[in-house]
C-alpha cells in the first residue's frame, strides 16, 4: 500500500474522523495551515501560510501582511490590539480572507489548528509572545511620487506571492487574481473621476493606496488582506503606486 502524505491525510480526516488513521493534532494543524483545501469555498487561494511565516526566522527579505505564528498563542492581543482572543483572529483570517465560515472552526479542523498554534507557543517560551504593532489607516490619501525602480524590487518580496509576476501575473495564485498592473488600469483608467481629482493616474493611484492598507477587512471588496504600516510603509506603497499609470 502506497504512503499517505501528511497533508492528504489530514484533509481526508473529516471522512474518517473515528479511524485510526488520524494524524496527532498539532501535526494534523501543520498541515491544514498549509492548504487552501481546508475551506469550504472553491475559490480560495489562501492558506495561513500564504500570508503568515511560522517562525520570524523565515521571513527572510519577504514583506507579509501577516505576523509569524510562532508565540501567536501566548500574545495578549492580535490585529494591533483590535481583540485580545486568538479564536476571534484565527476567525478573522478564516471569514474575510479564505472565505470560510466562523462553524468551520467549531469542530476537529479548529481544534487540530489550535493544537498545531499551541505547540508553536510551548510554555516557559517568550520567543514571538509580544504583541506585534499593526496599525491600519482608516482614512488614505494620495502619497505622491515615487520611485519606480525601488516598486519594482518591492513588487517581488511583498506582491508577487499572491499576484504572480509583474504585467503578466504568471505564478499567481488562481485565476481571480489580479494581473497587474494591467487588470488595475483597465478597471480604474476609464472611472468617473470623484470631486478632488483632476488626473485619472492620480486618482488610480490612491485606489492602490487604499487596497494595500484597508484589503478586503476594512471594506475594500475582493479578499486581500491588509498591508499595515509596519509592514510597508508609506514610502513603500508609494514607490509600489508608481507602478500603475493611466494612458
Amino acid at each position: 500500500m502506497r504512503a499517505v502524505s501528511a497533508l492528504a491525510l489530514a484533509l481526508a480526516l473529516p471522512a474518517c474522523a473515528d479511524t485510526e488513521l488520524r494524524l496527532p493534532a498539532s501535526a494534523e494543524g501543520a498541515a491544514i495551515a498549509q492548504s487552501a483545501a481546508v475551506s469550504r469555498s472553491r475559490y480560495n487561494v489562501f492558506a495561513c501560510t500564504t500570508c503568515h511565516a511560522v517562525r520570524a526566522a523565515e521571513v527572510g527579505a519577504r514583506r507579509l501582511p501577516g505576523a509569524p505564528l510562532e508565540g501567536a498563542a501566548l500574545r495578549p492581543s492580535y490585529w494591533g490590539g483590535e481583540t485580545a482572543h486568538l479564536d476571534e483572529a484565527v476567525g478573522r483570517c478564516w471569514t474575510f480572507f479564505m472565505r470560510g465560515t466562523p462553524t468551520d472552526l467549531d469542530g476537529r479542523t479548529g481544534e487540530a489548528l489550535y493544537a498545531w498554534l499551541d505547540s508553536l507557543s510551548p510554555v516557559g517560551s517568550t520567543v514571538g509572545t509580544a504583541a506585534v504593532p499593526q496599525t491600519f489607516p482608516r482614512i488614505v490619501r494620495p502619497l505622491g511620487e515615487g520611485d519606480a525602480a525601488r516598486g519594482r524590487a518591492l513588487w517581488t518580496r511583498a506582491c508577487a506571492n499572491c499576484h504572480g509576476a509583474l504585467g503578466s501575473g504568471a505564478g499567481r495564485l488562481g485565476p481571480l487574481v489580479t494581473v497587474v498592473p494591467g487588470e488595475t488600469e483597465r478597471e480604474h483608467c476609464a472611472d468617473e473621476l470623484p470631486a478632488g481629482y483632476d488626473d485619472h493616474t492620480a486618482y488610480m493611484r490612491t485606489v492602490v493606496v487604499e487596497k494595500i492598507r484597508h484589503g478586503s477587512f476594512l471594506g475594500y471588496a475582493g479578499t486581500m488582506p491588509p498591508f499595515s504600516v509596519e509592514a510597508l510603509s508609506d514610502a513603500d506603497v508609494r514607490d509600489l503606486t508608481m507602478l500603475f499609470r493611466c494612458p
